[in-house]
Order: structure tokens, then C-alpha cells, then sequence
């Protein structure tokens, strides 16, 4: 399965969701999983993925994104394991004590603490797939231009957003066309491998100088820079749906705030893990912090019920 990472548009209705909306629920989704410690909040945060994929109709296309997510948790876990000594559940001792390191372990603790950063890497790179699958580069850079920010930052940010796409793309071409001639990116030892991959590295650069040379071109016949008032083409209102959504996710940073001050997600990783029940504070939490996070799905729908009528 080749990787996708540009926006597609399925006809969902969270496609017809504002940019505004969409950014706050990354800004939610993204803050939550970096404070919330109990690994069920992180595992919420996680799981409105997949379900906000499926919304979105766009489940393929995350899951090529996804994929290479997973290699990263598994690789978070596994040097979280060898690098951490802590923990009080052994499950293996080396015997042997290396200088500056200490005896090498392997802890049920630095395991648990290693799988939660790793749901938080997988969570961030989870939300910003969907961002680019479900909305446009365009409505993403009219919605930081209506928010004052610098212009030529925000168009050169946009561009380099809808590069990064267009690239994979290219390079996705590159390597049928190599096969064509038969090169084997799938055989060999490392050295040919590398050497296989290498066949890719100049008429990638060649085709990215070109297309870089296109942009600028484009740009400078249509004016770029002659007015200091920009008008769009394209500008999707903020609709019901939308305003109702951006409330809802503000809720949600209000209720991570509580439980934050509260202490109610704190989870010890070390230097023993913790096996305790659930709370009813802890669970009507994670019941309010999951409705709020998937609320933007239902709320979609009014968008879409508007447009209908």
C-alpha cells in the first residue's frame, strides 16, 4: 500500500467542517495526549482516530500514514526498555554492571512508561494525518490569514504542507518507472538496497527544483506581492455545526485544565505501576473527555443538514 497523505475529498461531513474547527480539535486531541497521563485518556485520544477516520471515509488512506506510526511505537517502546533501569518488576537483569549505565534491566515500569510515550507520538501523528486528509491546504491558510498572521508565512508554511504530498508522489512514480527498467527495491543485502534507493535520489531533486521553478513562476505572473488586500476564491463559512464544535473542544481544555489541577488522570509509572480501580471521578472524566473529543463528528452533521436544506 502506497502512502497518502493528501486531501481527498469523500463528501463526508467532516469534510464540511471549518478549518478553525478542525485546527482546535488537533490543538485538543494534541495537548491532551501530551498531559493527560493515565494510559485510558491516551487510549481515548488514540481511539477517536480511527472512528474519526471512519467518519470521514478516508480509513485507507490514514491507515498508509498509520502503518509507519506503528514501527515508531514499537521502536519508542524498545529503547525506553533498554535505556531505563528503573522499576521495581524485574522481568530480566543482564548480571553485568556497565560503567555509566548501570546493569542493563528490562522492567514491566520502563515497558508501561515506554507504551504510553509511544501512544502519544502515535496520537499526534494520527491527528495531523487526518488534518491533511480532511482539509484543504487552501482553507487551512485562509483561516491563519483571517487570524492575522504573517502572510508570507503562512504561505510558504502551505506550501511546504502541500510539497510534502506531492513529493511522496513523485517518488512513488520514480520507483514504478525503476522497476520498469528492473530495479529490485525488495532483494539484495543492505549495500544494494541502499544502492537500489540511491537510483531514486536524482530524479527526485530534478523533478522537486522543477516543479519549485513552477511555483515561482506561477506566483509571479499572477501578481504575488502587487496588493496588500487579498481576496479568496473559495471561502466556507462558519456554520452552526462549526461554532457548536470549536465550544465543544473548548470544554474539552477546560475539563483536561480540572483534571490536571485535580490529579485525577495521575498514573505512577515508577517506580512501581500502579494497578488501582478506576474512580468515579476518573471515569465520569474520561466519559466527558471522550464525548468532547468525538463531539465534532455528530456536530458535522448540522453542517451537512444545512447545506441539505
Amino acid at each position: 500500500m502506497r502512502l497518502s497523505y493528501s486531501y481527498e475529498d469523500t463528501g463526508s461531513h467532516l469534510h464540511q467542517l471549518n478549518a478553525v474547527a478542525w485546527a482546535c480539535w488537533v490543538t485538543v486531541v494534541v495537548v491532551a495526549s501530551l498531559a493527560l497521563e493515565h494510559p485510558l485518556a491516551l487510549a481515548i485520544l488514540l481511539g477517536a482516530s480511527p472512528i474519526a477516520a471512519a467518519a470521514a471515509r478516508v480509513t485507507r488512506q490514514w491507515w498508509s500514514v498509520m502503518r509507519f506510526a506503528v514501527w515508531m511505537f514499537l521502536l519508542v517502546v524498545v529503547i525506553n526498555a533498554v535505556v531505563s533501569n528503573e522499576g521495581n518488576h524485574v522481568l530480566w537483569a543482564a548480571g553485568v554492571r556497565i560503567p555509566l549505565i548501570g546493569e542493563p534491566r528490562l522492567t514491566v515500569e520502563a515497558l508501561a512508561f515506554g507504551a504510553a510515550m509511544g501512544m502519544r507520538l502515535v496520537t499526534v501523528v494520527s491527528v495531523f494525518a487526518l488534518l491533511n486528509l480532511c482539509v484543504h491546504p487552501d482553507e487551512l491558510m485562509q483561516a491563519a490569514i483571517k487570524a492575522r498572521l504573517p502572510y508570507r508565512s503562512v504561505l510558504v508554511t502551505a506550501l511546504a504542507t502541500r510539497f510534502i504530498p506531492v513529493l511522496l508522489a513523485d517518488a512513488g512514480t520514480i520507483m514504478d518507472v525503476q522497476r520498469s527498467r528492473g530495479v529490485d527495491f525488495s532483494s539484495g543485502g543492505l549495500v544494494q538496497r541502499v544502492r537500489s534507493y540511491g537510483s531514486l535520489v536524482l530524479p527526485l531533486l530534478s523533478n522537486s527544483l522543477d516543479r519549485a521553478v513552477q511555483v515561482a513562476e506561477a506566483m509571479e505572473s499572477r501578481g504575488f506581492g502587487a496588493s496588500a488586500r487579498r481576496t479568496f476564491f473559495r471561502d466556507r463559512p462558519f456554520r452552526r455545526g462549526d461554532a457548536l464544535a470549536v465550544v465543544s473542544l473548548c470544554m474539552a481544555l477546560v475539563l483536561i485544565v480540572v483534571m490536571k489541577a485535580g490529579g485525577i488522570d495521575a498514573f505512577p509509572y515508577y517506580p512501581t505501576v500502579s494497578y488501582a480501580p478506576l474512580s468515579w471521578s476518573l471515569f465520569l472524566s474520561l466519559a466527558m473527555l471522550l464525548a468532547l473529543v468525538l463531539s465534532p463528528i455528530l456536530l458535522s452533521r448540522l453542517n451537512g443538514a444545512s447545506d441539505a436544506d
